[in-house]
């Protein structure tokens, strides 16, 4: 592909050499100024025998440490518990933790700091460009500077002496570098990686990808290229022109806003209000294991953030892990080789184990509105195990306001996939919470329907009534509770329903799932319950939810009443003061299909009290209420 670019090498005394001689190979010859559109392909042949040259030596890891801006300053923190340090100033696009340095821009400037102590190493002009990205080979850091306009990259190489040793301006727009043994590495045009002798300004290497190229980054001392995966820099980067090289990616999931791992390397990172930090993806991916085995990431798992809320998420297929919640929104997270780093806004650095348990904690000392943090070299040690993964979410869902509304449905989709019965308890708790949104709420209630467990949870709740002086200002989810309970044939539940039956504060459209439920699991002992409501209603019921209830009880009165129960279905089908359709409703139960055989009713003495249960082989169940209402519409 042509690209169309201007370039000018602006040279300065040198004062670096390459940190290593060859490993193998043959020694390295220029292919011509950097970013030139007369380079020819060669299959990777040029960056192959570069990395030949280069194996021996390794890029410095970077350092473990924590940067925040906030109010005209950076904050920075060694971790995992490390010296404190505060640069007046701040920055104007996101730091970068490059090597034992952190580099950023601000006001037209470039400079260094010690990434342990926050001394300022080193400071040069940009012209009014900003920081796009940084790397550091353990002598020289380079960087790439933009200006906000697409085009007008600069990519510069400064000693530890604030020397600038190597500057290029193109209108091509340069992506994230990085940086090893006296080579800057460069991704270009979206698809190229030059390498450049920072001694003689010699593109020495390229590379052309099959993918997006437009970051160069350095992970725990390895190189990679790419930008939605990553092609590692090892003996097998030649085959990156076929897609055969050393690569990894994350796995295809949909998250809250939709977040990405490292974005366009072509694009600046300011220091603003926008969601863009707040929801990101944050992955280590690092070389294997064993011989022929495949490239991975750090923990198998990878963050996604979605402002106060991160999920640890597994590299294989984007299932759930771990929750955090956050006292305030992410803006930085890192992967360690063991564990991970969450940044927010409150300045806390989380460090969190592997399987999402406690691993300690830094505090910045400061509000951010930006923060870079890097422990991708680092093992974190777990302190405090982490609960179960259905208690996370139910800690994060009680934590969650309600502008969290997206993050809030995605936990509740994950939480109904874990086989636990703390999930029954934490559904029920979402109905009554003031921080869901009525949606959420709504669907918490149809999930309750549909659990087989946590049945000590159901019945829990169905002890709560609406209690203005107890401050129990929501009853239970009656419905959703009954529907769940006549399923598993849990009887014990009948005393519990049948008290909801004449709680005015419970909504009939749950009072009526409760009498089909109580038409199948009452008992004798419910008989006085059934009776009053069945009392109450049959000649008011106004509505279809409560026919269809009073019809349901009237069942369950033949059911369990006996003789006594039936003389009162019998006798409130003929009362002319009975709810017309209601009436309708006990007929048909009464109907000889339906009916128990008189026979039944004529012998033992069973049936000589209230609450007395007649021996019935075909009693009949509470009716559906769709053959109420198809009852309740005969002539």
């Amino acid at each position: 592909m042509r690209s169309f670019n201007k370039f000018t090498i602006l040279t300065a005394p040198l004062a670096v050499a390459l940190a290593t001689a060859a490993c193998g190979g043959d020694i390295v010859h220029g292919t011509g100024a950097p970013f030139s559109e007369t380079w020819q392909a060669d299959q990777g042949k040029s960056m192959a025998t570069l990395e030949a040259r280069l194996r021996c030596s390794k890029a410095p890891a970077a350092a473990s440490v924590a940067v925040g801006v906030g109010d005209n300053a950076l904050y920075g923190v060694a971790l995992p518990s490390g010296q404190r340090w505060t640069h007046q100033g701040g920055a104007d696009t996101l730091p970068v933790v490059a090597g034992e340095l952190v580099v950023a821009s601000n006001a037209g400037t470039l400079f260094g700091l010690d990434a342990k102590s926050g001394k300022q190493l080193w400071s040069v002009p940009i012209d009014n460009r900003k920081l796009r990205g940084a790397a550091d080979d353990g002598e020289v850091t380079v960087a790439v500077v933009a200006g906000e306009a697409p085009g007008k990259s600069r990519f510069v190489a400064v000693t530890r002496s604030g020397e600038v040793v190597r500057s290029i301006d193109s209108t091509v727009d340069l992506g994230f570098p990085a940086a090893k043994s006296g080579i800057g590495f460069i991704p270009w045009n979206n698809q190229y990686v030059s390498a450049v002798d920072l001694k003689t300004g010699d593109e020495v290497a390229r590379l052309l990808l099959r993918e997006i190229a437009s970051q160069a980054r350095n992970f725990n001392g390895d190189l990679w290229f790419g930008e939605q995966g990553l092609v590692r820099f090892d003996d097998k980067i030649r085959l990156a022109t076929t897609n055969q090289a050393t690569r990894v990616g994350l796995p295809k999931r949909q998250l809250p806003g939709k977040p990405v791992w490292l974005g366009s390397g072509n694009q600046l990172w300011p220091v603003n209000a926008s969601a863009r930090l707040k929801i990101r993806l944050s992955a280590t991916p690092t070389a294997a294991p064993a011989a022929g085995a495949d490239a991975h990431f750090t923990n198998h798992a990878y963050l996604a953030s979605y402002f106060r809320v991160v999920l640890g998420l597994s590299d294989q297929d984007g299932s759930v892990r771990f929750v955090k919640p956050l006292g305030g929104d992410a803006l930085g997270m890192s992967s360690g080789q063991r564990g991970f780093a969450i940044c927010d806004a409150s300045g806390k650095v989380s460090l969190v184990s592997e399987k999402g348990g406690d691993a300690g904690s830094a505090d910045l000392g400061a509000r951010l509105t930006a923060c870079a943090v890097d422990v991708s070299a680092l093992s974190l040690d777990e302190t405090t195990p982490a609960a179960p993964l259905a208690e996370q979410i139910g800690q994060a869902l009680g934590d969650l306001t309600p502008d969290m509304a997206v993050a809030q449905k995605l936990l509740v989709d994950e939480l109904t996939q874990l086989d636990s019965p703390l999930v029954t308890k934490i559904l029920i708790d979402l109905t009554s919470s003031t921080k869901i949104p009525p949606d959420l709420r709504a669907a918490a209630r149809k999930l309750i329907a549909t659990r087989r467990s946590g049945k000590e949870y159901m019945l829990a709740a169905l002890q709560r009534h609406y209690d203005y002086v107890s401050d129990v200002l929501l009853p239970p989810p009656l419905g959703p509770l009954a529907d769940a309970l006549a399923a598993m044939n849990e009887v014990s539940a009948t005393p519990l329903l049948a008290r909801h039956l004449n709680d005015p504060a419970n909504e009939m459209a749950d009072v009526e799932r409760a009498a089909i439920a109580l038409g199948k699991l009452a008992t004798p002992a419910e008989y006085e319950d059934l009776r009053t409501f069945f009392a109450l209603y049959r000649a008011t019921a106004d509505e279809p939810s409560l026919v269809n209830a009073v019809v349901a009880i009237g069942g369950a009165l033949l059911r369990v009443g006996g003789a006594q129960g039936k003389t009162v279905v019998e006798r409130a089908a003929q009362d002319p003061l009975t709810q017309v359709d209601v009436k309708r409703g006990l007929s048909a139960l009464l109907t000889p299909e339906n009916a128990a055989p008189s026979s039944a009713a004529a012998s033992g003495s069973a049936t000589s009290r209230p609450g007395a249960v007649v021996a019935v082989p075909n009693a009949p169940a509470a009716p559906k209420a769709s053959n109420v209402a198809q009852n309740a519409e005969r002539p």
